[in-house]
């Protein structure tokens, strides 16, 4: 008898418990978080998609760094991101939407972009690198002591430079001659068929960034995993447009 009382007193919690998140989102916009990559390339067909297939809701985009993204996500700010590789979480579920393809871009005023380099020799130049400790500098130099186990990041060879950008950002310090960096081929493309930027060749290629949809779960409306398909559908015709080389799903 105790028992059945202390079951339907968590029946009692959970109903309560979904009534407070039932509440928490009446009249209110979905809240999407993306990087700037996504906001760079296929976001306006997204949200083309989402005005007429969910006509009923409105959205709120915000545009940010991955780590602040997960963190607004993690705090209920936030009700799906679309970041980089996303959330190493239990309570997140993470759904594939696209690949980019990364390579070392240069300046060719400055750098010898038709030489192919090793890592190693890849060291000796200026190198321009995201901040200390957040996701995409613990990537970066991950790449490096792969394939150059003398890698030391607090002793470079040659001029490194470290500063919090955005892709749009980063292109233009390469196309400056600032340094090399790796960055999408896809947002090169306009600076690459100028000239003003090339493909430096690695031995080692650069890996390539993957886009996760990233929400918690259950999700706080239950439209989200909807949301998530129309984005993987928005991406692979982004990605077939596109050639499918430099972006695929």
């Amino acid at each position: 008898r105790i028992l059945d009382q202390c079951e339907k007193i968590v029946e009692l919690t959970h109903a309560l418990e979904r009534s407070a998140e039932n509440a928490d989102i009446i009249g209110r916009s979905v809240r999407v978080g993306v990087s700037d990559l996504v906001s760079m390339t296929w976001l306006p067909d997204l949200l083309d998609v989402l005005e007429v297939k969910f006509p009923d809701h409105a959205f709120q985009v915000t545009t940010d760094a991955a780590p602040n993204l997960a963190a607004a996500l993690d705090e209920h700010q936030l009700d799906v991101v679309f970041i980089a590789n996303g959330m190493d979480d239990p309570r997140v579920i993470n759904a594939p939407l696209c690949g980019y393809r990364m390579a070392w871009l240069a300046s060719p005023r400055r750098f010898d972009t038709r030489t192919v380099v090793s890592v190693e020799q890849l060291c000796r130049l200026p190198i321009i690198m995201p901040p200390p400790g957040t996701p995409g500098y613990m990537w970066q130099t991950e790449y490096f002591k792969r394939h150059n186990p003398a890698f030391n990041s607090e002793a470079p060879d040659k001029t490194r430079l470290s500063c919090g950008f955005s892709p749009a950002t980063g292109m233009e310090m390469v196309r400056a001659g600032l340094g090399l960096m790796p960055l999408p081929v896809l947002l090169a493309q306009p600076l690459l068929k100028s000239g003003e930027v090339a493909i430096m060749p690695v031995r080692e290629p650069f890996p390539p960034l993957h886009i996760t949809a990233a929400y918690k779960s259950p999700p706080t409306f239950p439209m989200i995993t909807d949301l998530v398909e129309s984005a993987q559908a928005v991406t692979k015709a982004y990605s077939d447009r596109n050639g499918g080389k430099d972006i695929w799903p």
